[in-house]
């Protein structure tokens, strides 16, 4: 049947072609890959867009429909990466809903919090150790050799993500209860010392393998191992209750780290299959580092600038109104999360992809923000009429104090996607300085404004922070584009003289290929 779908794209095409007529009425350009004689068709147009042309008799017939989307699945990696992504995002999310909905019911809400902040502290503690790394990786892989290069690339990340996630783990033990009062008994309890210490960085080489297989478009063995942690954990969380163990918060944070060093055995299993020629090669280790300082501070500073409020606004609730406020607090954020995840997996498949080809870019750009908004539209209406019910299933309390939270949230996904796809581009561009002036600007003004909000407003001011350090950060976005799309418009039209010998596509060709960065707009 797709087979007939393409014979029947060709006729169209090559009807167009002798001139014995237009394209049949109702025909309609879907972004969809395609062969043969339609290929030659954009190719020789000058379009870096593989596209498709069906009509109308393609709507009456969803069997033929599935089959071209199946086929774009198969056959175009942006989607096929963010996919796997969205459905790791899915499956954490939902299973993290099930590891918190038996935590609230077996555990303390005193208990829960704690736990929780707890996870949200060695996070934050592990996404400093990445050092830019992550996004080095996604970066720098695909543009390296099989073998010996590409090899030493990933075993360099790995080491420095080790070692620093050692470090900021003894750190953690040191900083946290100078900082924060409730967790001061952690001082006393080797138990905690140790899950957390070894915790930090089984997150932080975790995480880099994870952005190794997005590199080689191959999410879907991220999508496996985050599945089984998911999976995992949910027992490892209620075995001290069957065994009639009491051992506090430390039950609801140690499932994890365990899971996460089953996973890191799979992981380096999984390395060999992607083909690239995977060997231990220490030699030469330092010298890479330093090849990748540059890329790895402006990497890092954007991270930050992300990452700082997520995992600090949890130790703010706590620490400004109450570990049971924390409670709700994080449980309302991790469902949001449930709902709006779209634009983040769409985004770091689009990084992946112009780390591969940057030429391609413009194009990737149009179909992620497409895709985006096929996912977040449908998404915010469900989230906006049934958030309350699913709140309900963690208890009334949760629905009483988390669902005008939940709904900022859901709110705040517009320009949340808005900023995550620019700031990809800003990174492929290499633009990391202003990538990361938007990106820390965000977490400042979050930060800031949530320490206001909170005595006020409780847990919703942190939702309130959230949105209106998003909006700022879209405008931003929008003025850098309507300049820098001004200044290209400048160029063109002086590179548009009479005298200069040239036709405007001639003109356009030269401006592209002068500049430093590829032209998106």
């Amino acid at each position: 049947m797709a087979n007939d779908l393409l014979a029947s794209t060709n006729r169209h095409y090559r009807k167009s072609k002798s001139g014995s007529g237009p394209l049949p009425h109702g025909c309609t350009y879907v972004d969809i890959p395609t062969r043969g004689a339609m290929a030659e068709c954009l190719r020789s147009s000058g379009m870096k867009v593989s596209s498709i042309l069906f009509d109308k008799q393609l709507r009456q017939h969803p069997l033929q429909f599935l089959l071209t989307l199946l086929y774009r699945v198969r056959t175009d990696s942006l989607l096929r990466n963010s996919l796997f992504i969205m459905g790791t995002n899915i499956v954490t999310a939902l299973f993290g809903y099930i590891f918190w909905l038996v935590a609230a019911h077996t555990y303390s809400t005193y208990d829960v919090g704690l736990g929780s902040a707890i996870i949200s502290v060695m996070a934050l503690a592990s996404t400093i150790a990445l050092m830019g790394m992550d996004a080095t990786l996604v970066q720098m892989l695909p543009r390296r050799e099989s073998g010996y290069a590409w090899s030493l690339t990933l075993n360099a990340g790995l080491l420095t993500g080790l070692l620093a996630g050692l470090l900021a783990g003894v750190v953690v033990l040191i900083a946290l209860p100078l900082f924060s009062p409730p967790f001061a008994f952690i001082e006393n309890e080797w138990s905690y010392l140790i899950a957390i210490v070894v915790g930090v960085p089984l997150m932080t080489v975790s995480f880099l393998l994870d952005q190794a297989f997005i590199a080689e478009r191959a999410a879907h063995n991220k999508l496996a191992r985050q599945f089984t942690a998911a999976v995992l954990k949910i027992p490892l969380l209620v075995l001290p209750v069957v065994l009639m163990v009491r051992i506090g918060a430390l039950g609801v944070f140690l499932p994890g780290v365990v899971a996460m060093a089953v996973i890191l055995i799979g992981g380096m299993l999984l390395i060999p299959r992607l083909g690239r020629g995977y060997r231990l090669t220490p030699d030469g280790m330092v010298e890479e580092v330093r090849s990748m300082l540059s890329s790895l501070a402006g990497n890092q500073f954007i991270n930050l600038g992300g990452i700082l409020p997520y995992y600090l606004l949890p130790v703010f609730v706590a620490t400004l109104l109450s570990p049971s406020d924390n409670a709700y607090y994080y449980m309302t954020l991790r469902l949001a999360e449930f709902f709006t995840m779209g634009s983040y997996a769409v985004s770091m498949s689009l990084f992946a992809e112009g780390s591969h080809d940057t030429e391609a870019l413009a194009k990737k750009v149009r179909s992620s923000i497409l895709f985006i908004g096929i996912i977040i539209g449908p998404a915010m209406v469900f989230c906006l009429f049934a958030g309350r019910y699913i709140l309900l299933l963690f208890g009334p309390d949760y629905a009483q104090h988390g669902l005008v939270l939940f709904i900022i949230y859901v709110l705040s996904t517009v320009p949340d996607a808005i900023t995550n796809v620019y700031l990809t581009v800003l990174r492929v561009q290499n633009r990391l300085r202003f990538a990361g002036f938007i990106n820390v600007g965000m977490g400042a003004l979050t930060l800031i404004l949530t320490w206001e909000l909170l005595p006020r407003l409780g847990i919703a001011g942190a939702g309130w922070a959230f949105l209106i350090a998003q909006t700022a950060g879209s405008l931003v976005a929008g003025a850098d584009f309507m300049f820098t799309r001004r200044h290209q418009h400048r160029n063109s039209t002086s590179a548009f003289q009479p005298d200069s010998g040239h036709t405007e596509r001639d003109a356009l060709n030269r401006q592209g290929d002068e500049s430093s960065g590829e032209v998106i707009y």
